[in-house]
């Protein structure tokens, strides 16, 4: 599962993270954290949060699906 690239995290590590240029890094709508935001290919919502939605539900404690 992708994880969430902290908004602490320098623009340039991210951008190497995320395969793009330093000045396409911006927030995730969501969660906040950086996604590629600008330019091509870009993403308003980061990979992780795309990936949350997609995922089947976790069971409940009594082993049970929700």
């Amino acid at each position: 599962m992708p994880q969430r690239i902290d908004p602490s995290t320098d623009r340039a590590a991210a951008a190497v993270l995320l395969g793009c240029a330093p000045n396409q890094v911006g927030y995730c709508a969501r969660c906040q954290g950086l996604t590629r935001r600008y330019g091509p290919a870009a993403q308003v919502v980061c990979a992780a949060c795309r990936a949350a939605e997609t995922a089947p539900p976790a069971p409940s404690a009594d082993g049970s699906s929700i």
